[in-house]
C-alpha cells in the first residue's frame, strides 16, 4: 500500500519510529529501501514487527520536515558505509578488539567481535562490521599509511596478505 506523505508523522519514541496517520499511531521496526541502487532516495518500506509490511512511502520528500529528517537519519544509519582514512587506534578487549578510526563521515569508535569481523573478499579491499552490524570500509588496504596499517595488521583477512599487489583505484591516503 502506498502511504501519502502528506497525510503522515514520523517521530520516534524509544528508538523505535512510529508512524501517525488518520488518528492511528503504528510502530515501525523495520525500514528498507525498495530500490536502493535504482531509485535510491524514492520508495521506503515500512514494516511492522513481524516482518509484514505497513506501506511504502513514494517519495519522502514530500514528507514533512521533520519527519523527512528523520527518516533521511534512520536510513543513513542503515544504507551508508564510512570509508576509514586512518586507524588511530586498535585495542585488544577479549576476543575483539576496540577501534578508533578517522572516516569519511568523521571520528567513529567501534568493537568488532573478532577477526571475522574483516571482509577482505574483494582485496585489497575491506569491509570491516562492527559488533552492532555497522560497517565500515578501507577502499585499499595498502594506500593506507604505515601506522594505520600497522594498527591492524594482526588481524589482517588472508586474502589481502595474499594479495600484496594494489589495484588501482582512487583513493585517499591522508587526512583530506
Amino acid at each position: 500500500m502506498n502511504i501519502n506523505p502528506e497525510s503522515i508523522k514520523l517521530t520516534e519514541e524509544e528508538g523505535i519510529l512510529e508512524l501517525s496517520m488518520n488518528g492511528e499511531v503504528c510502530r515501525i521496526h523495520r525500514i528498507a529501501k525498495a530500490f536502493p541502487k535504482s531509485e535510491p532516495d524514492r520508495y521506503v518500506g515500512l514494516m511492522d514487527e513481524n516482518g509484514h509490511e505497513i506501506g511504502i512511502i513514494e517519495d519522502p520528500e514530500q514528507l514533512d520536515e521533520s519527519s523527512r529528517e528523520l527518516l533521511a537519519e534512520k536510513l543513513k544509519s542503515i544504507y551508508f558505509v564510512p570509508t576509514i582514512y586512518e586507524v588511530e587506534s586498535v585495542t585488544s578487549q577479549g576476543t575483539g578488539s576496540f577501534w578508533k578510526v578517522l572516516t569519511d563521515d568523521g571520528d567513529h569508535s567501534f568493537r568488532i567481535t573478532g577477526r571475522d569481523a574483516l571482509d577482505g573478499n574483494d582485496p585489497p579491499d575491506i569491509e570491516i562490521t562492527s559488533e552492532t552490524g555497522r560497517r565500515y570500509r578501507i577502499e585499499n588496504y595498502w594506500a593506507l599509511d604505515s601506522e594505520s596499517r600497522n594498527q591492524m595488521s594482526d588481524l589482517l583477512p588472508d586474502k589481502i596478505l595474499r594479495n600484496r599487489t594494489p589495484k588501482m583505484k582512487s583513493s585517499r591516503s591522508s587526512k583530506f
